[in-house]
C-alpha cells in the first residue's frame, strides 16, 4: 500500500537517496528544497518517491521535481504523488520535463496532464528541449 505524506526536514537523507537513484530527475542540492513543499510516498515504512512543489499564485502551482526509486517504479508511486499534489495545490499546476524523458511524459499524460509549450534547448546546456505541461483549467 502506498501512503503519501508531507515531507519534513527528517526526510533529507531519503530525498537525497531517491534523487541519486533517479538520474533523470533534477539533481538539486538538498538546501534548494527549503523554499518548497515536499510530498513523500512510502511503501510500508520505506520512502519510495518524493516530489517538490510550490504554490506560485493563489490559482497556480508548479511541480519542481519528482523522483521514484527504480525498485518501486510501475507500482503507482508516481501517480500517487501526482494525486496528492493535486489535492495539496490550488489551481492549475505546471511542470517542465525533458523532451527525451519519455517515461515521465507518459506518466503525466496518463494522469491527465497536457503538453502546452516547448522550451527549446532548456536542458543539458541547450541540447534537450523542455516540455511545459499543465494540469487543471
Amino acid at each position: 500500500m502506498i501512503t503519501v505524506r508531507p515531507g519534513t526536514g527528517r526526510d533529507s537523507a531519503a530525498i537525497a537517496r531517491l534523487q541519486a537513484l533517479a538520474p533523470e530527475a533534477a539533481q538539486w542540492p538538498l538546501g534548494d528544497y527549503s523554499g518548497s513543499s515536499l510530498l513523500i510516498a512510502l511503501i510500508g515504512d520505506t520512502p519510495a518517491g518524493f516530489c517538490s512543489w510550490r504554490q506560485t499564485a493563489a490559482d497556480e502551482a508548479e511541480l519542481l521535481n519528482l523522483a521514484v526509486d527504480p525498485a518501486f517504479r510501475r507500482r503507482g508511486v508516481g501517480r500517487a504523488l501526482l494525486a496528492a499534489l493535486e489535492t495539496a495545490a490550488s489551481g492549475t499546476i505546471f511542470l517542465e520535463v525533458a523532451e527525451n524523458n519519455t517515461p515521465a511524459r507518459v506518466l503525466y499524460r496518463s494522469a491527465g496532464w497536457e503538453e502546452v509549450a516547448l522550451r527549446k534547448g532548456y536542458y543539458d546546456h541547450g541540447k534537450i528541449n523542455g516540455i511545459v505541461m499543465k494540469k487543471g483549467s
